[in-house]
């Protein structure tokens, strides 16, 4: 990707403007391009080109300009205002897709047709399923215990207190280093529960960036946002988070020659191996997604029998 020249916004609005043939998806990275263009081979979708949105150069302004954070996410919803907003016409050729991250917790939202969102915060919580962790534990890792549905059920409540110190930053614009060995602050009691010690977490997390100064604050704007309601779980974790807790939970389960070489990083390969595409195709993304091809292909065929 450092090798490959990138192409630039207006040459992207003169690609979509004078090539209608052409049929793009931007996502957000290599995992997200890979899945994608999976499903659509099962869906038997082929002709979208799916490309990483490090292909396009966006200028650090521009994000500025539409109040926008400086990462991947943020490149994919500036490039979709970018072009809806030069086009005349909303062009059905090209999707820009994103993970939903913070926004329900924020009330954000984008008006642009455009942009298709996860239905969760992100993509890896189309893996935060009984169905998919029950397959990769018992078939990938020969693991008959821990149950699937009860490891979902310890994870869970941690995860989403992690989400919300990770909002908590973003909300009072701290600009922090996330902690990396949040494990540290967990145990198992003799019951395979986990006790998670925020307070030393949050300590940790703000020593760790040299923002002590900042706990008073910081502990008041997170329970101010523990106080909303989510309903859905899947809209309140970071996937990251889900992998890196998901694998420190299950390694003193794992056989002895894999368990001191098991990482987070594997283990989100072998989940993502055990989706399945039907699955998939029921969820509010991949259906929105679907649609659109399907009224690009229906809108192909009447330019093509219009002109011949």
């Amino acid at each position: 990707m450092e090798n490959e020249r990138r192409r630039t916004l207006d040459e992207l609005v003169d690609r979509y403007e004078l090539e209608p043939d052409l049929c793009d998806i931007y996502v957000e990275g290599k995992t997200d391009k890979l899945l994608i263009e999976w499903f659509l081979d099962q869906k038997e979708h082929q002709g979208f080109v799916v490309y990483e949105i490090d292909t396009v150069e966006i200028p650090a302004q521009l994000l500025f300009e539409q109040g926008l954070k400086d990462n991947n996410r943020s490149r994919v919803i500036a490039l979709a205002l970018y072009i809806q907003d030069k086009l005349s016409e909303t062009p059905l050729h090209l999707i820009c897709i994103a993970d939903k991250d913070f926004d329900l917790l924020f009330g954000k939202e984008y008006q642009c047709d455009l942009l298709l969102f996860t239905d969760y915060s992100c993509l890896e919580m189309y893996l935060f399923n009984e169905v998919v962790l029950d397959k990769c534990l018992r078939l990938g890792l020969r693991l008959p215990q821990p149950e699937a549905g009860e490891i979902l059920n310890q994870v869970s409540k941690v995860l989403e207190y992690l989400f919300l110190i990770r909002a908590t930053n973003e909300a009072l614009e701290l600009n922090m280093t996330w902690l990396k060995n949040f494990g540290d602050c967990c145990k198992l009691n003799k019951k395979n529960q986990i006790q998670f010690d925020s307070t030393t977490f949050i300590t940790k997390y703000l020593n760790s960036n040299s923002n002590r100064s900042q706990e008073s604050r910081f502990i008041t704007k997170l329970e101010e946002l523990r106080a909303k309601e989510l309903i859905e779980i899947r809209y309140k974790i970071h996937g990251h988070d889900f992998t890196e807790l998901l694998c420190w939970y299950i390694r003193p389960y794992l056989r002895e020659e894999i368990r001191n070489s098991y990482n987070s990083k594997i283990l989100a390969g072998s989940l993502l191996a055990c989706i399945d595409a039907e699955k998939l195709a029921q969820e509010g993304l991949f259906q929105n997604l679907l649609a659109r091809i399907g009224r690009y292909r229906t809108y192909a065929l009447t330019e093509k029998t219009k002109y011949g």
